[in-house]
């Protein structure tokens, strides 16, 4: 029985990039699939370290309508003041995930049903002011939907040096393989018609060094060989075969540097350097040159973000 509605998932992955990022680009990426009236939001899993490469190839296995975006992060700076409550950072695999409100319950039945996953509620804040930290993005405290395998231990509260959808890690993409139109299945007698005109009216390319005779003969196997082995002309399709995780495309011309060009900026700022200090710094003479190579105002764009 062929499934319209709802597709499994065809999973890629990209690196050094952030969940904003793609949902600013998913556009540009998937127009046929993404719809900006979805509502989506983001919530955490926490899932021990040797899961991850079942919980990488999840969007295989499951159904859902709406491209999946799920970000690992591995704590760093953020890691003695997680050790400090008592928890061990490197017990867990942190995965934020982007998700379409109605395929959250799709994507994480089969985790809480049979895989031993439990739904609570985690505080994600900011880093405490003392921590040492190479980069900071300022941002409120927030409660977000979890999902921790009953094996580790609760962390309550999540600190992090910028909110999750600005964190620059590799990120799993889900894409549904999605079959746009519903195909007219015709009656068993129509079918049969159609395969009859098939069997009676081979097509045969003509070949200018082929003599008619042969021409003819070969029209006649090809009857004779139709006729013994005919080819359905519509299959019920099987679930299918999972792919192999491929490499997207890391950036697209200019919406993937406008978005780097937004968080170099940002981080720049972060790190408490003035306009003029940006401006001469190398890593932003750099974005700044691809980015205007892209067709993207620069300048103007610098002056929003600055202000």
């Amino acid at each position: 029985m062929l499934c319209l509605g709802e597709a499994l998932g065809n999973v890629s992955v990209l690196t050094n990039v952030t969940l904003k990022q793609l949902i600013e680009e998913a556009p540009v990426r998937w127009p046929t699939i993404w719809d900006e009236n979805v509502e989506r939001k983001n919530c955490l899993i926490l899932l021990p370290r040797k899961s991850r490469p079942e919980i990488e190839q999840h969007g295989f296995y499951v159904e859902h309508k709406h491209p999946v975006f799920a970000l690992f992060y591995r704590p760093r700076d953020e890691a003695n003041t997680i050790r400090s409550r008592g928890i061990d950072p490197l017990s867990a695999s942190y995965q934020f995930v982007n998700i379409a409100v109605n395929d959250l319950e799709l994507w994480v039945k089969d985790l809480v049903s049979n895989q031993g996953y439990e739904k609570s509620s985690t505080i994600i804040e900011p880093l405490p002011s003392n921590a040492i930290s190479s980069i900071r993005l300022g941002f409120e405290a927030f409660e977000m939907e979890t999902y921790a395998h009953n094996s580790l231990d609760y962390f309550g509260k999540l600190p992090l040096v910028m909110p999750p959808s600005s964190l620059v890690s590799k990120a799993f993409l889900s894409i549904p393989d999605i079959v746009p139109l519903t195909p007219t299945i015709p009656e068993p007698e129509e079918v049969q018609e159609v395969e009859e005109q098939v069997i009676t009216t081979p097509v045969v390319e003509e070949k200018p060094t082929i003599e008619i005779n042969e021409i003819k003969e070969e029209t006649v196997e090809i009857e004779e060989n139709t006729s013994v082995n005919p080819k359905p002309i519509l299959e019920e399709k099987a679930a299918p075969a999972p792919k192999a995780i491929v490499e997207e495309q890391t950036s697209l011309p200019g919406v993937g540097v406008e978005s780097e060009f937004r968080m170099i900026v940002q981080k720049l700022m972060a790190e408490g350097l003035d306009h003029q200090a940006i401006m001469e710094n190398t890593e932003f003479q750099d974005i700044s040159d691809r980015a205007t190579a892209a067709g993207i105002n620069t300048w103007e764009l610098f002056l929003k973000l600055a202000t």
